[in-house]
């Protein structure tokens, strides 16, 4: 049982590694409650830990060339969590003492920093291209992204079928693909846009 849990982790970290969207959702919803648990517990702060998890699977997409030598998937998507989860805790403790005056330098503190600053560029691409999308393709987005609607609910509210909700959020989301790509020149699956609210 316990060698059939791995062996399917290395398939799916392989067909991340080609560029699997699908596998890259599986693994996502798969490990996205857990990992934020592990992260909460570290950080005390669920802003942080949501943010500290967004790092964790953009590390993983963006590094995904490097995912087929890793031996033990799960394993390292926890290790990752971790480790970003204490250089958060590091960092905040750094930047406590320099609020002190007291410039303690501690280089691994920032070892995370970048990819923290990345997320939060990201954050900003995806608000940008949002507000770049038409006006009623945009209100659906918002509606499912920040207010949680599920497609029925977006339908009733707005007087139109569930399927034209659908291929509204498709369109968005496809555009939303394209404008990262443009600005950023990285690819990023859409199930990570779950992640930008």
């Amino acid at each position: 049982m316990y060698s059939d849990t791995i062996q399917e982790e290395l398939r799916l970290f392989k067909q991340i590694a080609d560029g699997n969207e699908m596998a890259f959702s599986t693994v996502f919803h798969k490990y996205n409650s857990r990992l934020f648990t592990v992260v909460l517990n570290i950080t005390k702060s669920e802003p942080e830990a949501e943010e500290i998890i967004q790092n964790v699977f953009l590390k993983l997409w963006l590094n995904r060339s490097t995912l087929t030598e890793i031996e033990k998937p799960s394993a390292w998507l926890y290790r990752v969590a971790s480790n970003l989860a204490l250089s958060f805790l590091r960092a905040k403790a750094v930047q406590m003492r320099h609020e002190k005056n007291l410039f303690l330098h501690q280089p691994s503190a920032q070892d995370e920093i970048p990819l923290e600053l990345e997320a939060k560029e990201l954050k900003a691409f995806v608000s940008q291209a949002v507000e770049n999308l038409p006006p009623g393709r945009r209100e659906i987005y918002k509606l499912s992204r920040q207010q949680g609607l599920n497609r029925v609910e977006i339908a009733r509210q707005l007087g139109i079928t569930e399927s034209t909700v659908k291929n509204q959020l498709g369109s968005a989301l496809k555009f939303i693909q394209q404008y990262i790509s443009q600005k950023q020149g990285i690819y990023l699956p859409a199930v990570f846009f779950i992640f930008f609210k």
